[in-house]
């Protein structure tokens, strides 16, 4: 018989209702039992001398493959197991031991790093402590100071100066300011102040040198040097140093003279050794031109403070060839030197 000769059958419909109890119950039953073993989870907490997670119990009867997965505080451990196929997740709270092990190492580096840099910082306070106490040591305070090349300078500037250096040490020593007071007075050109261990000070003190002077309008004389600095305003008239006739102006000391005093100044430091010592005196006049009278009597005039140095060499090569005892003039005002004889 074909196929095609088989009659056909019509299925018989039935309702759910129709299907008996006792299979449905069976159903029932397996459908549960899938249910629990698709997924199962369990809170397994090791024993606290064991470092290895407790695996789960897997049933026998599970024939699907199954992938544990251990979630612990900061690592999680995938488990595949090859004969099943279902996933089972556990989680465990238990540390890792290398995370709880690297965390105190850091811990430990941390606390030396902390304790190195006290330790630099104390010290450092220690050794700024140690220095302060040796700065103000008894031993090294100034005991002997000497003070050299004072000829003229002022002498309550100097006991001011040993008042201002007894006292410190000379670690401490503010020489600046010692050196800054004792410029102030006009007879000082410079100072310099060294110190020798332990306890002695020098100072040294170079004066200005005074090389002419002029009466003021005030009838008082004013000693300056080359560079026309007032030294020195006496009251009485100087023997030591080389007089520049006229009246010039009324100068407090420490002031500088006008160009004319001061050019008469650096030519009487430019005179030759042969004619300095025959100079008798330099003169200024009132329209501000220059001269000079030498002991014979001799005059020699200059003219504007200008050139100086082409109208001396002029001079001194005229002197040298005639005597200035039978000379009553020698004019070099214009750069020419013309000669009037007596």
């Amino acid at each position: 018989m074909t196929p095609q000769d088989e009659p056909l059958v019509t299925p018989i419909e039935s309702a759910v209702t129709d299907v008996p109890e006792s299979l449905l119950s069976e159903l029932k039953e397996i459908l549960q039992r899938d249910v629990e073993q698709v997924i199962k989870i369990t809170d397994a907490t090791p024993e606290a001398s064991s470092s290895t997670p407790v695996e789960p119990q897997i049933e026998a009867g599970l024939s699907s493959s199954v992938i544990v997965i251990d979630d612990s505080v900061h690592e999680t451990e995938v488990t595949e197991l090859a004969e099943h196929d279902r996933i089972l997740i556990v989680d465990q709270d238990e540390p890792d031991v290398r995370f709880e092990e690297r965390r105190r190492k850091r811990e430990r580096r941390e606390r030396l790093k902390n304790q190195r840099w006290k330790l630099i910082l104390g010290a450092g306070v220690a050794g700024v402590i140690v220095v302060l106490i040796v700065l103000a040591s008894p031993i090294f305070k100034i005991h002997d100071i000497d003070f050299e090349g004072k000829v003229y300078a002022s002498s309550d500037k100097i006991e001011q100066a040993r008042v201002m250096l007894r006292g410190q040490t000379i670690f401490s020593l503010d020489s600046g300011r010692v050196e800054q007071m004792l410029s102030q007075d006009p007879w000082v050109d410079d100072v310099r102040i060294t110190t020798h261990f332990p306890r002695r000070v020098v100072v040294e003190i170079s004066e200005r040198q005074p090389v002419v002077w002029f009466l003021g309008g005030d009838n008082k004389a004013r000693i300056i040097d080359a560079s026309g600095y007032v030294i020195s305003v006496t009251v009485g008239r100087p023997t030591k140093y080389l007089q520049v006739t006229g009246v010039g102006p009324s100068l407090e000391a420490g002031a500088v003279a006008d160009d004319v005093y001061r050019a008469a100044a650096q030519l009487f430091v430019a005179l030759p050794e042969e004619i300095r010592p025959k100079t008798k005196e330099l003169g200024v006049s009132v329209s501000g031109e220059l001269s000079m009278t030498l002991a014979s009597g001799t005059l020699v005039r200059f003219g504007p403070p200008t050139n100086l140095q082409n109208k001396l060499v002029a001079v001194v090569v005229l002197l040298r060839r005639q005597d200035p005892a039978g000379l009553a003039v020698i004019d070099v005002s214009t750069g020419e030197p013309t000669v009037q004889p007596r």
